[in-house]
């Protein structure tokens, strides 16, 4: 039994090094300001805590550090929240696994943040995927979508837009939706321009993690059949915002803006 539980407390050790390995590495490799990033340094200081606390109980002679009611208690409650959340990823997952039908009416490609440089990695993903998607569709029109931040040089759509223009998309194809600030604004406004136009079905460009709750979200606003075009993450991009959108979609259900689906 010690021997197993050894192995188990080193494990939280190697796996809360790791969490403070990634947390270096993806604000190296992306940027710091990730919203959310501070969840990686905080489970690996809570795992090494962990490792310290019962390593310190064990040089005292004792089995564990707490009483055996709080165990039990503390592991139920970790066994719902992880298998809560396995649900909520595995609904992700299935949404960035499924891919569009060909022909849609209109895609409209979500915003990401504009660096002064041009768009961000996320951004530039989408960007990628809506004109394979669209040069595949050439009856497809596009909304781009996602106003213009304090620290952004230019609005998201018109980021979207330009590089559209640059991957070989017709202007024509291209309606500019350039005032929103959160995703339900997103695609609130994207459907408004849509309205007054021959559509009935729409793809919702945007990161593969986050096609679940875009859909989700539409779906609660309303009127179109609604299918997701994800576009591949990098690696780092997909582990982190993959463990944000958990929180996101929670809040999302809590709020009332989207439905379990």
């Amino acid at each position: 039994m010690k021997k197993t539980s050894v192995i188990v407390n080193n494990c939280f050790l190697v796996f809360g090094i790791l969490c403070i390995i990634f947390y270096l590495a993806s604000g190296i490799r992306v940027r710091f300001g990730q919203s959310l990033l501070f969840l990686w340094p905080l489970m690996g200081l809570a795992c090494i805590g962990r490792y310290i606390l019962w390593k310190r109980a064990w040089k005292l002679g004792k089995k564990h550090p707490f009483p055996r009611w709080f165990l039990i208690t503390e592991r139920i409650v970790l066994s719902v929240c992880f298998v809560f959340f396995l649900f909520v990823e595995s609904l992700m997952m299935s949404a960035a696994l499924t891919p569009p039908p060909v022909g849609l009416d209109a895609v409209i490609v979500l915003g990401a943040r504009v660096n002064d440089d041009g768009p961000s990695g996320a951004l530039s993903q989408r960007i990628d995927a809506a004109a394979a998607y669209l040069r595949n569709n050439p009856n497809t029109i596009a909304i781009a979508s996602g106003g213009q931040g304090d620290d952004e040089p230019m609005s998201e759509a018109q980021c979207i837009a330009d590089h559209l223009i640059l991957a070989g998309i017709s202007p024509d194809r291209i309606i500019l939706e350039d005032t929103s600030t959160s995703t339900v604004e997103n695609l609130d406004n994207s459907f408004a321009l849509l309205a007054d136009k021959d559509v009935s079905n729409v793809g919702i460009v945007t990161n593969e993690f986050h096609v679940y709750r875009a859909l989700n979200v539409g779906r609660a606003l309303g009127g179109y059949d609604l299918y997701g075009v994800p576009a591949k993450s990098a690696i780092f991009g997909f582990v982190h915002y993959a463990l944000r959108e958990f929180f996101a979609i929670v809040v999302s259900w809590l709020r009332g803006s989207m439905a379990i689906a």
